[in-house]
């Protein structure tokens, strides 16, 4: 039976396929380059929901920067720090994330999603609270507000998204400036991604 609010318990069981399937083309990279861009060298970045760390979490690092790659499923994990052991590993929902660190810039890529609309309210000011001055949020969303369900791998997976308004509120209310909203880009699987600044 699929969790919609611990869709991370649903990737445990799937670890295996998901690190078979998980396309390593880095299709991402546009969006990557553009964040690197705006970071200085050795530039600390926390990923959220980094799966095995293939292959956003292993650019960043082949880019020389510091990172702590945190995600749910001990399993993903296990993979990533297997075979990136320079960089920091975490399993932890992000949802009770407390750091005690800032970072330069945070990644929720394909993952802030499957949270529930509520939860994903109440990330806006943990990525406020753990990011640097003028640190840089990017993450990926649905391209309406509304909840589906995708199998993948046998398992039932949820995901949800606000309105683009509702993101572009919550950035402003904490403080972000909108860089980049590009809505279902083709060139990148057809994920709608935010890009945003932290002003201070």
């Amino acid at each position: 039976m699929a969790d919609k609010n611990n869709v991370y318990k649903d990737y445990e069981k799937i670890a295996d396929w998901f690190d078979t399937h998980r396309s390593r083309e880095l299709f991402e990279k546009k969006y990557l380059d553009t964040v690197i861009a705006y970071l200085h060298q050795g530039a600390l970045i926390l990923d959220l929901g980094c799966g095995m760390g293939e292959p956003i979490a292993q650019y960043f690092i082949e880019q020389g920067f510091e990172l702590l790659g945190v995600d749910g499923s001990a399993n993903m994990i296990a993979l990533a720090s297997e075979r990136f052991p320079s960089a920091r590993w975490m399993v932890a929902d992000m949802r009770q994330l407390h750091l005690d660190e800032k970072f330069d810039c945070i990644i929720a890529w394909h993952s802030l999603f499957h949270l529930s609309a509520d939860d994903q309210r109440k990330m806006f000011p943990f990525f406020a609270q753990h990011l640097k001055k003028y640190g840089m949020l990017l993450f990926t969303s649905g391209d309406q507000a509304g909840e589906v369900w995708s199998e993948n791998g046998g398992q039932n997976l949820y995901h949800a998204s606000l309105s683009a308004d509702e993101y572009q509120a919550l950035l402003t209310h904490y403080n972000f400036e909108v860089l980049i909203h590009t809505i279902q880009d083709e060139s990148c699987g057809g994920a709608t991604v935010w890009m945003a600044r932290l002003k201070s």
